[in-house]
């Protein structure tokens, strides 16, 4: 009876499951169809109206959805909001859900259940965070390409098409994204400007803000990207200095962090009733919570001593 009933309520929620996926997919095709068909029955007296309206959803939109879909794309995973959330629902719910259900420990489940919640965003975060370090470092290759294009008498436009047609990924999509936005009819201020909020890296955002005031004051912007570009090789010196003074703080906060989680996992292996017993009472709970706590504390601390700003 039991296996049976674990079988049906698999079917339900899976068929449930893919009920939610279809409709995410979905709704994302009828947002974009009306879109289109607002388009097509626009008129040059509407396109005010239309800039306004794009605005304000702009405007309305929520600042979590609108981080987790700039993130998901920079950090080159190529799915919606929608189903980022739902994968990680999924991940989260279904696994320890159905672990529980089987008759399995409940420190197991909640153990997995927590992995479910860390693992997706962690992953987005590690790597964005290894993007745009790579994207970091192929600046320096990009400002010597966009001076020589300068140099040689190429408009500026075309010194970013060089850029995204002869450098690797992720700068020359990156790039690639910001030519495509040009040839829309969008301005070099505003491309760049939505690029370097994307990206949140200080080093691009330093050139930005030079191209953007040589734009309105004018001068020598071959000369002024040459001088950011060795502003950026020291930069990245120091920033190489920092993590290896670092390294030994970071080390140990790791060991630190890990070592209680490794502890207990070796006693539920061995021994696993000197972990259920702390669930067996109001104190030991109270310690666990306590203990985790300090954990999180902990580990915020040991991260912001040595995450160093310069």
């Amino acid at each position: 009876m039991n296996a049976i009933m674990v079988t049906l309520l698999m079917m339900i929620s899976v068929f449930f499951l893919v009920l939610l996926l279809l409709y995410a997919i979905s709704a994302d095709q009828r947002q974009m169809q009306k879109r289109f068909d607002a388009m097509t029955n626009l008129r040059s007296s509407d396109l005010a109206t239309l800039k306004k309206v794009k605005s304000n959803r702009d405007k309305s939109k929520h600042k979590v959805l609108k981080k987790l879909e700039n993130d998901l794309s920079m950090s080159g995973i190529l799915i919606r909001p929608s189903e980022f959330l739902l994968f990680w629902f999924v991940l989260a719910i279904v696994p320890s859900t159905l672990l529980f259900m089987l008759g399995s420990n409940i420190i197991f489940s909640i153990i997995l259940l927590i992995f479910g919640l860390l693992t997706p965003p962690l992953y987005v975060n590690k790597k964005r965070a290894k993007r745009v370090e790579l994207f970091e470092q192929q600046l320096i290759d990009a400002i010597s390409i966009m001076s020589s294009c300068l140099k040689a008498g190429l408009t500026f436009q075309q010194a970013l098409v060089s850029i995204s047609a002869e450098m690797p990924n992720p700068i020359s999509e990156e790039f690639g994204r910001v030519v495509k936005e040009l040839k829309l009819g969008s301005s070099i201020e505003t491309s760049l400007t939505r690029l370097s909020e994307k990206i949140g890296s200080q080093n691009f955002m330093m050139i930005v803000s030079a191209i953007l005031i040589q734009r309105q004051t004018g001068g020598n912007l071959s000369e002024i990207l040459t001088n950011i570009s060795g502003t950026i090789k020291e930069r990245f010196k120091i920033k190489n200095e920092i993590k290896v003074l670092t390294a030994t703080a970071r080390t140990s906060g790791l060991v630190v962090g890990l070592m209680p989680v490794a502890i207990i996992l070796v006693f539920m292996l061995f021994n696993p009733d000197y972990v259920t017993i702390f669930f067996e009472s109001n104190l030991g709970i109270a310690m666990i919570v306590i203990a985790i706590v300090m954990e999180v504390i902990g580990y915020l601390v040991i991260r912001r001593i040595v995450n160093i700003k310069f």
